[in-house]
């Protein structure tokens, strides 16, 4: 089955493997997207993304290799039948997922998640040399 959204994903997999480290490979599902901020220092990465109205429960973190993928469900706060009578609607809630191809490698046992002031914030280690684990993880958000 074609899937347009995995398409874009390898076509911007391919450019960032062309371009080099300056260019980050990132996909986008659901019906919101979270604003995120990537910070790459020498040994290691700081990602940034503002979730407001969520809790620990409602994320997701996963690492594999060099990707890493947050996810939530952020619920609405209007009743049912407030929903019938929307105007304006720029709040967004529901199902989302943002992934990122990073130009390196995670150490996948360095990554920590907490949660603050509605702002997720993920840091994780670099691989050093080749080696390292890819074998996925979930990682719990404190």
């Amino acid at each position: 089955m074609w899937d347009p959204v995995r398409d874009m994903e390898r076509l911007l997999n391919r450019m960032h493997s062309t371009t080099g480290a300056d260019f980050l490979a990132t996909s986008a599902r659901g019906s919101w997207v979270p604003a995120m901020d990537v910070i790459e220092k020498d040994d290691s990465y700081k990602i940034l993304a503002d979730v407001p109205g969520m809790e620990r429960n409602d994320l997701s973190v996963d690492i594999e290799g060099s990707r890493l993928c947050i996810g939530g469900n952020r619920k609405s706060l209007l009743s049912e039948d407030e929903h019938k009578h929307v105007v304006m609607a720029e709040r967004g809630s529901g199902w989302f997922e943002r992934c990122m191809q990073l130009p390196s490698r995670l150490q996948e046992d360095s990554v920590k998640a907490s949660l603050r002031d509605s702002v997720l914030l993920v840091e994780v280690k670099k691989v050093k040399g080749s080696t390292g684990n890819r074998s996925g993880i979930s990682v719990k958000i404190n």
